[in-house]
């Protein structure tokens, strides 16, 4: 992170024959990249201690980690094909990391099926790019598409979407979210929810920006939809789920929903990408602070629904408090990150003309307050079920302490990370 941070205040330039940016934006989302591995790792030292998967675990996170860096800062179509798949082969991994365990196969198999056919599909939609423009760069290809049919500009702009909409868990392309978060171990799934979706992200911004202006395609519009769906389908499946993995996949996918509606507004107005930026940094802090409680409760349970947790307030004060935080924060309530995350992305939309969908998100935000809710009320109004203690592990404090101060700080003072975001926003273009 000490070589990454100078990057943010750097001249934009490009490396390695032009295929590799070297920008602030690249700089700023492979510093969240980095935090997310760090983070992870703490829990996951936690949670494996003794075992075999302790020396197996972090190699995996590095490379996927790599694999969201390179992502991040790709500007040739060959170099994102294979940093996706750098991200998502060792993703599948970090799920089956437990072997032995039934549930992981089954939630790895279908993560590799799906994951495999979405970037077949997203590479040969890169191939339909490469024949309009006869380029492999992205900002050659914004240059030359302008006599290009725009049809086949349009079809390769979906296709490309499977590979990124798979990553972020954007509607249809999420399916196997919420099995690959259910079988795999809780620290596990936060790093799958987190890094993937941040680098997806980013490498969305670049391809967007660079190569499809918004004239040749309405990609603003039809981002704007899938994100109304994407939020929508995340949160009205959430109301459904006993176990709090799966609660928290479908909480992941209604996220990137909230995200997705800046994304749609980044040609338009200037507010949108620093809005993503910070979200990004408050999601990464709320949602793994979630998952590494979740992995000190299925660490001594052996489960992860509410009678897990039931009664957390009285028996792990701390552990319970810092869940409540970060749940809170993904709620939107004052004076946390996710709150004012969620105000900049609502301005964000209102600014690029999608009122519309502002209205849709915060309805959107009214009706997963209640599940977040429930499960605050579950730790606090209940008696316990069990009187055993929480596994206190020193990375599991680290982990859910980062996160937690992070949730706080970045709500109290969120121009702390809107400013690096802001930073973050020069591309090269």
């Amino acid at each position: 992170m000490g070589v990454t941070a100078p990057m943010l205040i750097a001249a934009p330039r490009e490396a390695f024959c032009g295929t590799y940016a070297v920008d602030p934006f690249r700089g700023f989302y492979q510093l969240v990249i980095e935090a997310g591995a760090i983070i992870t790792l703490f829990a996951l030292a936690a949670h494996f201690r003794g075992t075999e998967q302790e020396a197996q675990a972090p190699i995996a996170l590095l490379m996927a980690s790599v694999g969201g860096m390179g992502l991040a800062a790709a500007t040739d179509l060959g170099l994102i094909v294979l940093f996706l798949q750098m991200v998502s082969f060792p993703s599948y991994l970090l799920v089956l990391l437990v072997r032995s365990d039934k549930p992981a196969q089954e939630a790895t198999f279908k993560y590799f099926l799906y994951g495999a056919a979405a970037l077949a599909v997203m590479a040969y939609g890169l191939t339909f790019l490469f024949g309009l423009t006869g380029s492999l760069n992205l900002r050659i290809i914004g240059t030359s598409l302008a006599g290009a049919d725009r049809a086949w500009i349009a079809l390769a702009f979906g296709l490309v979407l499977v590979g990124y909409g798979f990553e972020m868990t954007l509607v249809p392309f999420h399916v196997w979210a919420p099995d690959a978060f259910q079988g795999a171990t809780a620290p596990a799934s936060g790093f799958v929810s987190v890094v993937p979706k941040v680098a997806a992200f980013a490498g969305l911004l670049r391809l967007l920006l660079e190569a499809l202006p918004h004239n040749l395609v309405p990609w603003p519009v039809m981002l704007a939809i899938i994100a109304a769906v994407t939020m929508s389908f995340g949160n009205l499946m959430a109301l459904r789920q006993t176990s709090l993995k799966r609660l928290l996949a479908y909480s992941s996918i209604a996220q990137a929903g909230y995200m997705l509606m800046a994304v749609a507004a980044a040609e338009r107005t200037p507010g949108a990408m620093p809005a993503v930026g910070y979200y990004l940094v408050a999601y990464l802090c709320m949602n793994l602070a979630a998952f590494a409680v979740l992995a000190q409760v299925e660490r001594m349970f052996g489960r992860d629904d509410y009678v897990a947790i039931r009664g957390l307030g009285r028996c792990a004060p701390w552990s319970a408090a810092a869940l409540a935080l970060a749940l809170l924060s993904l709620a939107g309530i004052p004076p946390l990150a996710g709150f004012a995350g969620k105000v900049f992305l609502l301005m964000a939309a209102i600014a690029g003309g999608f009122a519309w969908l502002a209205v849709v998100a915060a309805l959107n935000m009214a009706l997963a307050l209640y599940y977040y809710a429930a499960i605050v009320a579950e730790m606090y109004f209940h008696e316990p079920e069990r009187t055993k203690a929480v596994a206190a592990r020193a990375g599991y404090a680290w982990a859910i302490g980062l996160c937690t101060a992070g949730t706080i700080a970045f709500g109290a003072i969120p121009t702390l990370a809107l400013s690096v975001a802001q930073l973050g926003s020069s591309m090269l273009r």
